[in-house]
């Protein structure tokens, strides 16, 4: 994500380049007051500017230590670089990580493990201090904030989540409480390769004669509606065996997730909270579920590749099998919706595509959301054995920083870059999902099993008896949670 405002880094910079050394550690004093009223010109940060305003750091050759994934397909690739290669992201990471280490006097280093929030747990168990901090998927760290094994980030002021490098709606939406233990923003791209989007084939939008996605999306006029009809005006027989194969043509590709992904961007969430930042139990509304009634008959319509007969599964690229993947990238299916992990994948094919946010509901619904997937969205958590929370924390908040000038822009390079030309059209509407992301503490925490029953839903005529069923485990679920989240330190 990239937050850039002028007024924002204008802020940014004064804030840097006032910031005044203390104690051992050399964190900036956050305790002296900003008397200054009088409003000055100044130029935009740059990246020479803000890598030059941590030059007053010395961290004594700290060895910062990160626990990274090293899960096939979602390994985490952003935090170190060992040499120039001449490829965009390794790149932006290896020179961010010079600067930091130059002016701050560090070594960063990685921990690799398949589960790093396992591996954090059983160092704070045993009362052991292995990392400063770790980054996995949302629903897998999420156990550490009800253990008690993370601290709040609220508690470290050298973190400065109103800053544009970091994600706003993860700190506010995630938090409980008053408390928030989860961040991510410009520090990471793997947040942003869990974000789910919508991807379109150009060609058979333009064999159609099917309306520009781009003009729906701009003129508010990209709903569940018109996705429909436009799925279902392409799907083709291609080879007229009367059935539905990996030959012909699907007007969308999608999976038993997004059912649940799909009736968020509705602007729905499992869990609300009040104003005292407890969540409830939100779902359970008309709106809620019309809106899965309509998503549910998409999902399992003729035109997709769960509808009946079709022989096109999950599977990815790679796949012995057919799978919606391959569909999408030898140009048979209009509509994939899935991670933006898989915008660079398909870049490998001819396929021309473009990228949308996901649809809304209909046309009076005023801001368009995305979901991500809640096992592989990454954040960053601190554990509470944490040896300098302040020390650490700045580390962190800088290299949050450095990353909006190096590790941002390449990962918009890696992204619209296709085999023979750049996606620019696609570069407001990434912008657009990054920033409207519907963070949903009932998909983080997966209270109650109603993510499951999303999952599993496909009759809309048994939605309201299966969510009643669901209530009595589903409040015990939700008020263990809150429970939990009250013993935390």
């Amino acid at each position: 994500m990239f937050y850039r405002s002028i007024t924002a880094l204008v802020l940014a910079l004064l804030m840097l380049l006032s910031a005044v050394s203390c104690g051992d550690s050399n964190v900036p004093d956050e305790t002296a007051a900003d008397t200054q009223t009088t409003v000055v010109e100044t130029e935009a940060p740059t990246l020479e500017s803000v890598s030059a305003s941590y030059a007053d750091r010395d961290y004594g050759g700290y060895v910062f230590r990160v626990g990274v994934r090293d899960e096939v397909n979602w390994e985490t690739y952003d935090v170190i670089a060992e040499e120039l290669t001449g490829e965009a992201i390794n790149d932006a990471v290896y020179n961010r990580n010079t600067i930091m280490e130059e002016n701050m006097n560090i070594k960063i280093t990685e921990i690799r493990h398949g589960r790093p929030a396992t591996n954090l747990s059983q160092s704070v168990t045993a009362g052991t201090d292995d990392y400063d901090t770790v980054t996995d998927g949302l629903f897998i760290a999420a156990p550490l904030v009800t253990q008690n094994m993370l601290l709040d980030y609220r508690d470290i002021s050298t973190v400065k989540p109103s800053e544009f490098y970091w994600d706003p709606l993860i700190y506010e939406d995630c938090s409980i409480a008053g408390k928030s233990f989860m961040m991510t923003g410009d520090i990471s791209i793997m947040d942003n390769a869990g974000t789910w989007c919508m991807m379109f084939n150009k060609d058979l939008i333009r064999d159609n004669g099917l309306e520009s996605p781009y003009d729906l999306v701009n003129e508010g006029r990209w709903t569940l509606d018109k996705m429909d009809e436009m799925a279902a005006a392409v799907l083709t027989d291609v080879d007229g065996d009367g059935k539905w194969t990996a030959e012909d043509i699907y007007g969308f590709v999608t999976e038993e997730y997004n059912t649940a992904a799909l009736w968020s961007c509705a602007g729905l969430k499992i869990l609300s909270k009040d104003d005292k930042d407890i969540p409830y139990y939100s779902y359970n509304s008309e709106r809620s579920f019309d809106v899965l009634t309509k998503v549910i008959n998409m999902q399992y319509a003729p035109y997709t590749n769960m509808g009946s007969g079709s022989t096109v599964i999950h599977g990815g690229i790679n796949a012995a099998g057919d799978s919606r993947e391959k569909q999408f990238a030898f140009g048979k299916a209009l509509f994939y919706y899935a991670g933006m992990i898989n915008i660079t994948n398909m870049r490998a094919f001819d396929t021309d595509f473009g990228v949308i946010p996901a649809p809304k509901f209909d046309e009076a619904q005023e801001e368009y959301w995305s979901n991500y997937s809640n096992g592989n969205f990454t954040i960053y958590v601190i554990p509470s054995t944490c040896c300098d929370a302040l020390m650490i924390g700045d580390i962190m908040d800088a290299m949050a920083n450095i990353s909006a000038y190096t590790l941002t822009p390449a990962y918009y390079d890696q992204t619209l870059l296709g085999k023979s030309t750049r996606d620019e059209e696609s570069r407001p509407m990434i912008d657009l999902i990054l920033r409207t992301r519907n963070f949903d503490l009932g998909l983080v925490y997966s209270t109650g099993n109603v993510v499951g029953a999303f999952l599993n839903l496909k009759d809309t005529g048994r939605i309201s008896s299966t969510f009643a069923s669901l209530d009595k485990a589903a409040g015990a679920d939700l008020d263990k949670l809150i429970e939990d989240i009250g013993n935390v330190n």
